[in-house]
């Protein structure tokens, strides 16, 4: 019961600091998820405002990439979504029959369950009211933080990140058509200009994104760094005594191993997103320009050599490579407290 509760106390302690943070930035929320939802960076572009024939083909294709990073998103929140409820419901709906058989059955000297894993409060009362109903509550209210607010704010993470690998593929996208036909040799040099721009403020918007999820993806980085040790000893006891904690340590698994996943991984897409804005440059027909061309294709390239991840504070970054170093963490956890309890 105490490796339990110390795992459920440190999902609602995370969660709760994930809704304070949410409560006290969300105009920098809304502001930025107003931007993806309206595609506003993307309907800014200068090349659309120009009499260029290559703005139809554009915007053809760049909706083509909008719709299928929004796809990506959609399905990876809605898996999300359904792990997240899967484990609250299993929580909930377990205690509450559980409770309520043996409150039918008049079963003497019964210990109530929580919604919630955790050391009742008016144990002593037993299933009198107000206490019982009192416990209930507090444990669903813990239960509800844990599940939305893991929900909320990997989702706007997620949103925010997807769309910024849009708007870096769209970029590539304009470089890579710099050169084309439908581009008239005069004003080729305006058009990279235009990308320069793009790229400037699709950097910006980048750049918000990671200030605003910085420091609070700390205590994300610090929970999976502990959750997961705890996960595993309590899956590897539920599988020799009791078969429900072992179901429900796999669903807890699945949802933090899939929110996690939404971080690192997506993290990592963005950074070889932007690995791919010097190759664009080299890969349109840049050697048939003018002196002007490229060296304004020069400046790109060398503004875009920089390397970016998300940060998590100022320990480390959202890459592979972190998420690989938390599941090796968890793994000597597991093992520290599976030879613990064997001594």
């Amino acid at each position: 019961l105490t490796l339990k509760t110390s795992t459920t106390a440190l999902q609602t302690t995370t969660g709760l600091i994930k809704m304070a943070y949410m409560l006290f930035t969300q105009h920098r929320f809304h502001k930025l998820l107003r931007k993806a939802e309206t595609h506003e960076l993307l309907q800014g572009i200068e090349i659309f405002q120009t009499d260029m024939p290559i703005k139809t083909t554009l915007k053809k294709e760049i909706n083509a990439i909008m719709e299928i990073n929004w796809k990506q998103a959609r399905g990876q929140l809605l898996f999300t979504l359904g792990t997240c409820v899967c484990i609250m419901s299993n929580y909930f709906f377990y205690a509450f029959f559980k409770n309520l058989y043996n409150l039918l059955q008049g079963t003497p000297n019964y210990v109530y369950i929580l919604p919630f894993t955790g050391y009742p409060m008016f144990l002593h009362k037993g299933m009198a009211s107000p206490y019982y109903a009192m416990d209930m509550f507090f444990g669903a209210c813990s239960l509800l933080v844990a599940g939305m607010s893991a929900i909320s704010f990997q989702g706007c993470f997620l949103v925010l990140c997807k769309h910024s690998c849009g708007l870096v593929q769209v970029l590539c996208l304009l470089l890579k058509r710099s050169t084309s036909t439908l581009v008239p040799k005069p004003q080729r040099v305006e058009y990279l200009r235009y990308c320069i721009v793009q790229h400037q403020r699709t950097l910006e918007f980048i750049s918000e994104v990671n200030e605003l999820f910085r420091h609070i993806c700390l205590s994300q980085f610090l929970h999976s760094l502990a959750i997961y040790g705890f996960v595993l000893f309590e899956m590897n006891f539920g599988l020799e005594s009791n078969k429900i904690t072992f179901i429900r340590m796999l669903m807890y698994l699945c949802a933090a191993t899939t929110g996690d996943c939404m971080h690192y991984v997506n993290g990592q897409f963005l950074a070889n997103e932007l690995e791919k804005v010097p190759l664009a440059c080299y890969n349109c027909e840049w050697y048939h320009e003018t002196d002007a061309f490229k060296k304004t294709l020069r400046m790109i390239i060398m503004r875009s050599n920089k390397k970016f991840c998300f940060q998590i504070s100022w320990f480390t970054v959202m890459s592979l490579a972190t998420l690989m170093g938390i599941f090796k963490a968890s793994g000597s956890y597991f093992v520290l407290l599976r030879d613990i309890d064997e001594t």
